[in-house]
């Protein structure tokens, strides 16, 4: 029910002749105090209810939206930060070959089966191997201020280990429950339900309200004073451009929102899907390259280096297998990142009841 309305008067005052401004010589002058009260229909102050806990429901479903994005957000910077402390790991590991590589040019230079400059070669790959290490270092920084948008100092912190990187159970039972537990998708189902209660709502409006109205007016005291109580309704004359019309847009409104919804469920459906079918190739290829592609790679690095120690193969050759080396590592590393981040997309589809901090400290599960 609508608020009562209280109202104070003072009518029909004197302006003029000698009982001008008086309010109690004439018997036409009162002061009055009314409450009006409007009754809202059983079926109106129902769809009314219905349309509030709409509302309420589609704004705590674009909270969880946004939760769900921070997650991600959060998860995707983690893992943004962790993979490029591993390929700072990557390129110091592969300094070693190059400065045996610089040493053996040299010892090669003094005792004459060198050139000078196949030294110079050499120091130039493991000046390219510093830029490439201060790159790197910017890389890490840029991703450690990204991280800390999300959890604040703790950023600034040792990270633990990843999470294993498997097919998320969350995003297969999602796929059979049709995703309603997706935020977006329930996002979508929210507004469609408030569109729908706006129908309702527009349909129960056509019907008038009836206002009631007592008043007690209280005039001179030569005088009675007064009662009253009126009763008053909108007359709906010309429902078919008025009500009609408002209630035609709200169904208007919800075939729109039907439709959105379906292709929100439908665009889920579809990148759940391809994800899954990107991640589970990509985890295929992590063990190839663990397998045979990294074994290979290092092992003609470790052969072209041996070679040329023995005066039986070329620094151009040393120099061409450690840049396949190292590009092969950071192929593979490249590739297990991508596939971290695939992880993260599928493993926060729904939010973790609450936002977590902890992970950048310890492990991210």
């Amino acid at each position: 029910m609508p608020d009562p309305v209280l109202k104070l008067g003072l009518d029909n005052v004197p302006l003029n002749t000698s009982d001008r401004f008086s309010v109690s010589r004439d018997f036409m002058t009162q002061r009055s105090i009314s409450v009006m009260q409007a009754f809202t229909r059983s079926d109106k102050r129902r769809a009314n209810v219905a349309r509030y806990e709409a509302e309420a429901a589609a704004a705590e479903a674009q909270r969880t939206v946004s939760l769900a994005n921070v997650q991600r957000s959060a998860a995707s910077a983690w893992l943004d930060r962790w993979y490029a402390e591993q390929t700072g790991a990557l390129l110091g590991h592969h300094g070693h070959p190059l400065e045996l590589a610089l040493q053996a040019a040299m010892a090669a230079y003094r005792s004459g089966r060198g050139t000078r400059a196949d030294v110079l070669a050499a120091e130039l790959e493991i000046q390219k191997l510093h830029d490439r290490q201060d790159e790197n270092r910017t890389a890490i920084e840029i991703a450690t201020v990204d991280l800390e948008r999300w959890i604040g100092a703790a950023a600034r912190g040792p990270l633990g280990d990843p999470p294993p990187l498997e097919v998320p159970p969350a995003a297969s039972r999602l796929a059979q429950d049709g995703f309603d537990a997706v935020p977006e998708v329930a996002a979508g189902q929210r507004d469609l339900a408030l569109a729908e209660t706006a129908i309702r709502t527009a349909a129960a409006a056509k019907t008038p309200d009836v206002t009631v109205e007592l008043t007690y007016s209280r005039r001179g005291s030569a005088y009675a004073n007064m009662g009253s109580l009126n009763v008053s309704f909108p007359l709906p004359w010309d429902q078919g451009n008025r009500q009609d019309r408002e209630v035609a847009a709200r169904l208007a409104q919800a075939q729109e929102a039907r439709a959105r919804s379906e292709i929100l469920r439908r665009n889920t459906q579809a990148m759940v899907a391809a994800r899954l079918a990107e991640l589970r190739r990509n985890l295929e290829r992590l063990k190839r390259y663990d397998a045979s592609t990294l074994p290979l790679a290092n092992a003609q690095a470790d052969a072209a280096l041996t070679a040329y120690r023995a005066n039986t193969g070329s620094l151009a050759a040393v120099a061409e297998a450690n840049h396949r080396a190292i590009d092969t590592a950071q192929e593979r590393l490249t590739l297990e990142a991508k596939t971290a981040k695939l992880w993260a997309d599928l493993a926060f589809l729904v939010p973790l009841p609450t936002a977590q901090t902890e992970p950048a400290t310890g492990s991210m599960q």
